[in-house]
């Protein structure tokens, strides 16, 4: 129930954008509420559409009644959202068009500090099992495999063996599944992460299955397990990441894209308030950003074939890159077909609302970003070097002491640090905003080899 209302908090903003586009381009509160019910965010949906159902089954006395009453049970948690749906609430009731506007932007404003404030709580709540994953994934390994050995050798567990087929168990099986536990507690507590699970990248991992052939290869020519890793896995994920690097220059651009679409609402907004028409000044705008250029080439290609049907050329061209803005676009054409000068001023409130919302966003990325850096910096670097050089002291006192290691600690080890890679990929794709297996495999496909290299060299290295 706490990771709903954390989402619906989340969702706020733009429930909020899309009443005020609905109320500003004239329609009704009841229409905005049945447009949020329909295409607004799940958790928001959901409310809406049960305050629907209520008035259209005659259980409550209007639309905005019902939805007053459903956003008055939600908990204690969600209080900015309640808030700020009954400010709208309180602008559609407003007779003066000044004070609407004051409360539509005074909504606004809540539903922007209850994300922030939301996303404060949530970064600083990382700090306890990020460190912990941290622990684990260095500190307990290096015990386990390396000095644990190194005690044993000077006689401190005396005649009692250390029982290796445990310590293998607890590096490749138990450490690995604690350090999961926690990165799926990360991600479901999560308020920015996405509600359902997106599978459609598993196409990219796919160049990742050549480490099985490479590894059979190895292994048949005589190599040891820890050659065999190297070997394998980081061909095959140095090939997966050249593979992706069109992808991600495309999203790239599409995100630079949608930025600079964001911005051009609120331009789009002080030409019309001038007296220019949407379609004469649409296609311009977008064009005079150097990042939308296509796009406004490709607005202007779609409104000149239309016939008319402008609303449909703008949801065709714009909805690729950015489906809020879309509907943006189509909410002030079709309140510029009444008043141009009131689009003006709906595209100035909307620009404004988009801008005050990344500016929030841009704040919570930036307080995850240390997180990110330090788990990242973890698994490339700080982890393989740790382990390599433990490994590279074992391997001179087990020979003076004619001890012998726990297994192929080289090749525990190594196996350990893919696991630990994708387990950290995993924790920060949710952490970075852009959760899903094609984050995930883009980023593990670009630290392990590193992770795998560093891991080596410090092994070869005589102490």
């Amino acid at each position: 129930m706490r990771s709903d209302t954390l989402r619906l908090v989340d969702e706020c903003p733009t429930v909020v954008g899309m009443i005020t586009a609905a109320v500003g381009s004239g329609d009704s509160l009841d229409s905005a509420i049945r447009t949020v019910a329909e295409d607004g965010p799940a958790h928001s949906r959901r409310l809406f559409s049960r305050a629907v159902r209520m008035a259209d089954t005659k259980g409550s006395g209007s639309l905005t009644v019902a939805l007053a009453s459903e956003v008055a049970g939600l908990p204690e948690g969600a209080s900015g959202y309640r808030n700020a749906v009954m400010l709208c609430i309180a602008a559609s009731e407003s007779s003066d068009d000044g004070e609407g506007l004051r409360l539509l932007k005074e909504a606004s404003d809540v539903a922007l500090d209850s994300v922030r404030a939301m996303g404060e709580r949530y970064s600083s709540s990382l700090t306890v099992p990020c460190m912990t994953v941290f622990g684990l994934g260095i500190m307990v390994p290096m015990i386990l495999m390396s000095v644990m050995p190194m005690l044993g050798i000077g006689g401190l567990f005396g005649d009692v063996g250390i029982d290796s087929n445990m310590i293998v168990v607890v590096t490749l099986v138990l450490i690995p599944a604690v350090i999961l536990a926690i990165s799926l507690w990360i991600r479901r507590g999560n308020p920015f992460g996405p509600q359902t699970a997106d599978t459609s990248g598993v196409r990219y991992a796919v160049p990742l299955l050549l480490a099985v052939p490479l590894a059979a290869v190895q292994l048949q020519r005589g190599g040891g397990i820890d050659e065999a890793v190297l070997l394998s896995v980081a061909p095959a994920a140095l090939v997966t990441a050249l593979l992706m690097v069109p992808d991600r220059r495309t999203e790239r651009r599409r995100l630079s894209c949608e930025k600079g679409l964001r911005s051009c609402v609120f331009e789009l907004g002080n030409r019309m308030m001038s007296g220019e028409s949407f379609e004469r000044v649409c296609a311009e705008t977008v064009s005079g950003r150097s990042e939308c250029a296509d796009l406004g080439v490709t607005i202007g290609r779609e409104m000149a074939i239309c016939r008319g049907d402008v609303e449909s050329a703008v949801t065709r061209s714009v909805a690729p890159i950015s489906g809020e803005v879309s509907r943006a676009f189509c909410d002030i054409l079709r309140c510029s077909v009444r008043d141009t000068e009131d689009a003006g001023r709906l595209a100035i409130s909307l620009g404004r609302q988009f801008h005050n919302s990344d500016n929030v966003r841009r704040e919570l990325e930036s307080r995850l970003k240390s997180m990110v850096d330090m788990m990242t910096g973890t698994a490339v670097l700080f982890a393989p070097l740790v382990l390599g050089m433990s490994v590279s002291m074992l391997g001179p006192l087990s020979e003076i002491a004619g001890y012998r290691e726990v297994g192929d600690t080289g090749a525990v080890l190594s196996v350990y640090l893919v696991e630990l890679c994708a387990l950290i990929a995993v924790l920060t794709s949710d952490l970075g905003g852009r959760p899903g297996i094609r984050e995930v495999v883009w980023r593990f496909s670009t630290m392990a080899p590193v992770a795998l290299v560093v891991f080596r060299i410090c092994c070869g290295l005589e102490l």
